[in-house]
């Protein structure tokens, strides 16, 4: 795990107990799931939950596993600082819906760079039961 993915994680689960949720567990598989499609983000220079193959982010999840349920995803680009990025989802309904998903146990962060792509910097976290 990155320090910038430790820290997502952990202001995740700040903005959880903030709101009276259990905090997430930390989940290899989500993590390879979320690492990948950062660093497809990153080298592929789009910005997208559709994958530069097509695939969707329950399909990414279906190659890898079926005993996790996926609930969510949320990407983010541009922001170097997890702070950053955890503010900006939490200002989108829908990424803060994903952070603030009663049903979620399990979350994945990946994290990804490639200077010469738009962003620079990409984040995922995808969440499941």
């Amino acid at each position: 795990m990155t320090n910038f993915e430790h820290e997502i994680f952990m202001l995740t689960n700040l903005e959880r107990r903030r709101h009276n949720l259990a905090s997430l567990i930390w989940n290899d598989t989500l993590v390879y799931i979320a690492r990948a499609h950062s660093l497809d983000l990153a080298t592929s220079n789009i910005f997208s939950h559709i994958g530069s193959d097509g695939s969707t982010p329950q399909q990414r999840l279906h190659r890898v596993s079926n005993a996790i349920k996926f609930l969510g995803e949320n990407i983010a680009g541009g922001r170097n600082k997890p702070e950053a990025t955890i503010a900006d989802w939490m200002a989108s309904s829908g990424h803060r819906a994903n952070i603030l998903n009663s049903d979620a146990v399990y979350l994945g962060v990946g994290a990804a760079y490639a200077g010469a792509s738009r962003y620079k910097f990409y984040a995922t976290q995808v969440f499941g039961r």
